[in-house]
């Protein structure tokens, strides 16, 4: 179970570097990244935030699950490490601009349709 504690500070800064989420605690850092980690990570962040919680008591940290803190911890961070913010940056950026670029031709189209039908073209 020590393991756990020792990695969970390691989790809270790769949370801050990769999704910029900030927080006092695992838990407030889950709940800031809301959306951005998938259900089943967010689930087991919970039990993450969980242990984090009872880390302070030993009668209820020997209540928790390790094998299955491990699993949690190791999954979260696994993903964690697949995310690339710069990359994320750029394809929201290129998102935004193909927004608007289809909404200019749909302007533009419907500028052309309203002149053609008023006789102007």
């Amino acid at each position: 179970m020590r393991e756990i504690e020792t990695q969970l500070p390691a989790l809270r800064e790769a949370l801050e570097t990769h999704l910029g989420v900030k927080g006092r605690s695992l838990a407030q850092q889950i709940k800031r990244a809301g959306r951005r980690l998938p259900r089943r990570l967010r689930v087991q962040a919970g039990m993450l935030a969980q242990a984090e919680a009872a880390a302070g008591n030993p009668r209820l940290l020997r209540q928790l699950d390790e094998a299955r803190l491990t699993r949690a911890l190791d999954a979260l961070s696994a993903y964690l490490a697949g995310i690339d913010r710069a990359e994320a940056r750029r394809t929201r950026m290129i998102s935004i601009a193909a927004v608007i670029a289809f909404n200019l031709i749909l302007l533009f189209t419907a500028v052309v349709v309203l002149l053609r039908l008023r006789g102007v073209i």
